[in-house]
């Protein structure tokens, strides 16, 4: 089935509506984070070289990009439009890992929900305020176009190209930001339980071939670590299971709601489970003591914003942790990516643009789970949840614009 006049159209005016962001220096992702972290790492761009800028330590490969970028062009404002330009192919990028991964689904749906990426704030803030979580995404998105590709070959007894590719461009999103090496790992597991032990281990010698400049670069500058863990898990498993809840929730809902045998949720292991998940919630919540002024996520903004406290957000929490339970249900795999996304993104500062788009490129093609396939067969569910991000980007430009969480 070919893609439908109405939705390249659709995908014109996100396009638009992008580059209309750009002329106005849109960063829905928060008031205005975005815009600060582009100016504070941009002596990285003019020098990826220069590490005692005092910016915050990454990876280096973005400024290499960013800045051979703005070296040929000399202008900041051309360095923002090719990233738009580039943003704009990641739609397409994720509809072919769509039309992998569901090759029996109405490609007209997939397609729609491909553009749904154009909505998210962090995505389009990271187009617009060049940063490296979009650079991230586009290699992100190539390592799971490849890793699908040899999913489908079923190829487990030879290192073939699409294995090769997979771990290259994984490789470079780890480069870009190195929180994706919980994904990494994610992706070894896999290799370790469909391949040969001998090819196992060669694949493992391959990745920590191209693991030896990160190791070096660690050695140089061991801070580069201090930003990717902290000891506070309480802090980080409150507001990573509500920010996950964030994006979860229309699926489930949206299933629920419209799945005949939804009475099957309800039972008594469930709601055992749902309690459990509501002391553990309650007991974490005594030391809770996160810095609400910086990141977070929409739910614990929200609860402040409406009701001047905590109490929502912490429901957003149990939501979250209960709907990851389900998730988990589903295959064992899935309970070990869980808790690498639970405890690896731990955090004295917690930002959406952690699992924004990265929690749906998982869940879409990562997971073991029906849920993706289910959703994907109504456009009814994905035009829902397309107005669910989209009044999400609008308060986002709306807080941006009125500076509302700054008064928190």
């Amino acid at each position: 089935m070919r893609i439908s006049n109405n939705n390249k159209f659709l995908y014109f005016i996100l396009s638009m509506s992008l580059m209309i962001g750009l002329f106005y220096g849109e960063d829905s992702s928060g008031s205005g984070g975005s815009i600060a972290d582009f100016i504070s790492t941009w002596p990285l761009v003019e020098n990826p070289l220069n590490f005692d800028c005092g910016c915050e330590m990454k990876f280096p490969l973005h400024y290499y990009i960013a800045s051979l970028i703005y070296q040929i062009s000399q202008s900041e404002f051309f360095l923002k439009f090719t990233y738009c330009i580039a943003a704009l192919a990641v739609p397409i990028l994720l509809y072919k890992c769509l039309e992998i991964k569901y090759p029996k689904l109405n490609k007209d749906n997939l397609f729609l929900f491909s553009l749904i990426i154009l909505l998210l704030p962090t995505f389009r803030s990271a187009a617009i305020w060049p940063n490296t979580h979009l650079t991230a995404i586009i290699f992100f998105l190539i390592s799971v176009y490849f890793f699908l590709k040899w999913e489908i070959k079923k190829d487990y007894k030879n290192l073939n190209r699409e294995l090769i590719f997979t771990i290259i461009f994984m490789s470079l999103t780890v480069y870009t930001r190195q929180m994706y090496a919980m994904i990494f790992l994610y992706f070894v597991l896999i290799y370790f339980q469909k391949l040969k032990f001998k090819d196992f281990l060669k694949t493992c010698f391959i990745i920590f071939s191209f693991s030896i400049p990160g190791i070096i670069f660690v050695f140089y500058y061991p801070i580069i670590l201090t930003g990717t863990f902290n000891s506070n898990l309480y802090n980080s498993l409150l507001v990573n299971s509500s920010i996950i809840s964030f994006y979860l929730i229309p699926f489930y809902f949206l299933l629920f709601a419209y799945n005949k045998n939804r009475v099957d949720l309800i039972n008594l292991k469930n709601i055992t489970v749902l309690f459990f998940i509501i002391l553990m919630v309650w007991t974490m919540s005594q030391s809770f003591n996160y810095n609400f002024k910086m990141g977070g996520g929409y739910f614990l903004k929200l609860s402040l914003i409406m009701f001047d406290d905590f109490y929502f957000f912490y429901l957003t929490s149990v939501i979250g942790f209960f709907l990851l339970y389900l998730l988990g249900k589903e295959n064992p795999n899935n309970v070990i990516l869980i808790l690498l996304i639970l405890f690896g993104f731990s955090a004295r500062i917690l930002f959406p643009k952690y699992f924004e788009p990265m929690l749906i490129i998982l869940l879409f093609f990562v997971f073991n789970t029906k849920l993706p396939q289910m959703f994907l067969k109504e456009k009814r569910n994905i035009f829902i949840y397309g107005t669910y991000m989209l009044i999400y980007l609008i308060t986002g430009i709306i807080n941006h614009a009125f500076q509302i969480t700054k008064t928190l």
